[in-house]
């Protein structure tokens, strides 16, 4: 059986969520996108990629912001932009809706996997060909990779990689009408300490595989 499937993963810091990624697409030998959305974002919009790179998963603190709380125009009207002009969004925010259109246009391009970037929520409504991926790990875990290949003093460790979950989550909730790690929210939830890395990624591909059988 031929495959056809966009996996997004979204990931814990440290949890090797992006290794993981880019383990699978090579396996199954399809394109692998997380920080090369920001050359083709910046493409389809004409904005500069360092502009586009500031404003990559982050939330703006803008006065704009400060209006919507409680009342986010992205996550009460699903990727919509309110009652505003394009050109009348903050930055992020334009940044977002255009890298959603591209997410769209490679989603339909064929097979691939997508790191971050509310990927699951901007692609749910291709049930048939989706897998939506959160991966997961322990602390400590995620703690020492961090400090191994970020080089983050170890006395800062813990403090830096919960920082790090609290933006990817206040992001993901800020876009969507979903919580960011909520294992309803995603096919398939997996603690890469438990696999290793390529056993992690082995396991979501075996899972594709069972999907498809069943279609």
């Amino acid at each position: 059986m031929a495959i056809d499937t966009i996996f997004t993963i979204g990931r814990q810091y440290g949890s090797a969520g992006r290794r993981v990624g880019s383990l699978i697409a090579k396996k199954l030998n399809i394109p692998f996108y997380d920080k090369e959305l920001i050359a083709l974002v910046a493409k389809d919009s004409g904005l500069n990629e360092a502009i586009i790179e500031n404003a990559d998963e982050k939330v703006a603190n803008s006065f704009f912001q400060s209006l919507l709380v409680g009342t986010n125009p992205f996550g009460a009207f699903p990727l919509a932009t309110s009652n505003l002009g394009m050109a009348e969004l903050p930055l992020n925010e334009r940044v977002f809706l255009i890298q959603c259109e591209t997410i769209r246009k490679l989603a339909k391009k064929g097979p691939c996997v997508i790191v971050g970037r509310c990927a699951d929520y901007v692609l749910r409504e291709n049930n048939d060909n989706l897998v939506s991926v959160f991966v997961t790990a322990p602390l400590d875990y995620r703690t020492k990779r961090a400090i191994k290949l970020y080089e983050i003093p170890e006395k800062k460790a813990d403090v830096e990689v919960i920082k790090q979950d609290k933006k990817r989550s206040h992001y993901y909730n800020y876009f969507t009408d979903k919580k960011w790690g909520f294992c309803e929210n995603y096919d398939i939830s997996v603690d890469s300490s438990i696999l290793g890395i390529e056993g992690t990624a082995d396991f979501i591909i075996h899972f594709d595989k069972a999907r498809r059988e069943q279609k």
